[in-house]
């Protein structure tokens, strides 16, 4: 029964409340829900379809871009290698296919982009891998799968060298990765006070499923232990030469040269640490590395 006021006075009315009300999800739909919840599910299954990887290149300064027939007909990146952006023609990377509408923050060469807010709002949580922001520091280095080496050396037990059908045999990670450039709205910050970085709009944020073996799982193959673990680090070089613009280095018997190698480390503790998410990726939504992502394998470090 229901009160009502009519009137002034307050009176019973025979209207059943349950009689108003819409249940918002049926039993069998709540038995689905179960279901779904009890089952392990893939990382296609939770955050696929995946977005196209594929890039529509702009091939020239006017803003022409490959026929629809052209894009709707490939399949991957691969297929569009025949139209390179007009603004890496003549760049060491022409022969990487690059979406048309990524915004270039430091000219034609090194490839330095993020994505209009557009593709964002378009795509909401996975961005196209195609779309995807990007770093760099020099020229993508050409390289291939099937011959490509992944070594752990220095002071390990039992040194690794891996191709990469050893590495994707290993057990696997896979899980969503937001990115974020350091310097993502750096351009409102040097309207106010110039800095040394470049002009980082807002969209300089990424998210893809990224999947790899972990960190800790190649370091136990190689024999490293979880002892002694203080004041070490794992250090991570890359393939590449690129021009050496900080000095001679640290080490006065062993001086940097005119080109060196990009680098990074973490603590060995944190890398043995299965609370980290750090791993050794090779595919981004469901397919392998692009070249301007790190292909064919790229080192990731997600914070618990």
């Amino acid at each position: 029964m229901v009160l009502v006021r009519s009137k002034g006075a307050i009176s019973e009315s025979s209207v059943d409340l349950t009689t108003l009300i819409k249940p918002s999800t049926s039993i069998t739909n709540l038995k689905r829900h179960e279901s779904f919840v009890k089952k392990e599910h893939t990382c296609a299954e939770l955050y696929g379809p995946y977005p196209s990887s594929v890039p529509v290149p702009m091939t020239h300064k006017d803003g022409r871009t490959p026929s629809p027939y052209v894009v709707a007909k490939a399949k991957t990146m691969w297929d569009m290698q025949s139209f390179p952006d007009h603004r890496d023609v003549g760049t060491p990377d022409e022969w990487i296919p690059r979406d048309g509408k990524l915004v270039r923050l430091t000219g034609r060469h090194p490839f330095n982009v993020e994505p209009p807010l557009s593709v964002h709002q378009k795509h909401k949580f996975i961005t196209p891998t195609c779309l995807h922001y990007v770093r760099n520091h020099g020229a993508c280095p050409k390289l291939a799968w099937e011959t490509h080496r992944v070594r752990v050396g220095g002071i390990v037990p039992r040194p690794l060298d891996l191709g990469m059908d050893d590495i994707a045999a290993m057990p696997t990670r896979e899980l969503p990765v937001t990115l974020v450039c350091a310097g993502n709205r750096r351009k409102e910050q040097n309207m106010i006070r110039q800095t040394i970085g470049f002009n980082w709009g807002p969209g300089g944020c990424s998210t893809n499923v990224w999947k790899g073996v972990r960190l800790r799982d190649l370091l136990i193959s190689a024999g490293v232990s979880e002892s002694n673990m203080a004041g070490r680090h794992v250090e991570f070089i890359g393939h590449e030469d690129l021009p050496n613009k900080v000095g001679p280095g640290p080490f006065k018997d062993e001086p940097w040269g005119k080109l060196v190698k990009y680098g990074t480390s973490v603590p060995l503790a944190r890398a043995m640490n299965s609370a980290f998410e750090i791993i050794v990726a090779y595919e981004a939504n469901g397919e392998r590395l692009q070249p301007d992502h790190g292909f064919p394998v790229s080192f990731l470090d997600v914070p618990p």
